[in-house]
């Protein structure tokens, strides 16, 4: 008699969903952000109520948007893992999630890079 087997996922296996959705709130929250940072374009109504808009990048947000892809990008790794040491069994699998969220990550913090250094 083995006490030592599986009968569900454990805390460490239970820990990568809630990784992997903290990882994606923040990236939406990255998203949120870019839109209040990138100049605005001007509209019909802008241009008619003579209304001021910011044509440049907001920068204090844009770093904000920065820590936020590495906030994600860290989760991502974090959980990848804690996946690679619990992925012992047939049916573990790799979880998608955190792969798609580390590579969107790491695309956002390139293009962050490419455009504002």
């Amino acid at each position: 008699m083995s006490a030592c087997r599986r009968k569900g996922p454990d805390l460490w296996s239970r820990s990568l969903r809630y990784l992997a959705l903290t990882g994606w709130l923040l990236l939406v929250c990255a998203f949120f952000v870019l839109d209040y940072a990138k100049p605005k374009v001007e509209t019909f109504f802008e241009r008619v109520y003579d209304i001021r808009l910011h044509q440049q990048w907001d920068m204090d947000l844009a770093q904000y948007i920065l820590w936020l892809m590495v906030l994600g990008l860290v989760l991502s790794i974090v959980g990848l893992v804690i996946n690679a040491k619990r992925n012992r069994r047939r049916t573990d699998q790799w979880r998608l999630s955190l792969i798609f969220l580390g590579i969107i990550s790491l695309a956002g913090m390139v293009l962050y890079f490419v455009n504002f250094s």
